[in-house]
């Protein structure tokens, strides 16, 4: 048992690389899930409140043409706070006052009010949308997301979250 004996304690010089690449490699795994795995259940973790900003008058909305108003939300989930800022067109509809996205919902450009036309349309590829935001041709596949609004001292208020509608 002399010689294997010693020889039980001494590791090869293949063994010995064999465990560093395997150490380092596990380093490495660990260096990117971490960072990885709290990026992916980070909106889980924090509750977000729910934002409201003052659109316009009730006495600026129309019945027969949206207008697009800005509005600007503030960020905090960032480095540094910031300011978003979004397309809003509000138009009414009976009772009803509508604030919808002025982002196509196939590639996210701008859409725009096309008086002579009397359709929203979006620029990019040619999504078609009537006065109240409801998809009516091209390659969109949905009709443009809703904001969650309410009302108060005559004012219209829209979140910073949105509803899609088919």
């Amino acid at each position: 048992m002399g010689q294997h004996g010693e020889n039980a304690d001494r590791v090869s010089r293949r063994g010995f690389f064999e465990r560093m690449v395997v150490a380092i490699g596990g380093a490495f795994t660990i260096l990117i899930a971490v960072p990885l795995v709290g990026y992916l259940f980070a909106p889980f973790a924090v509750a977000r409140q729910r934002q409201f900003v003052r659109v316009c008058s009730l006495n600026e909305i129309d019945s027969l043409t949206p207008k697009e108003f800005p509005v600007s939300f503030t960020r905090v989930d960032s480095y540094a706070p910031y300011q978003e800022i979004r397309g809003v067109f509000v138009i009414r509809r009976g009772a009803e006052v509508l604030a919808f996205s002025n982002v196509c919902t196939h590639m996210e450009c701008s859409v725009r009010w096309i008086d002579w036309r009397q359709q929203i349309l979006c620029p990019c590829h040619g999504g078609l949308y009537d006065r109240w935001g409801q998809l009516m041709g091209g390659p969109p596949a949905h009709s443009l997301p809703l904001y969650v609004t309410k009302i108060e001292n005559g004012d219209l208020y829209v979140s910073d979250e949105t509803v899609f509608r088919i």
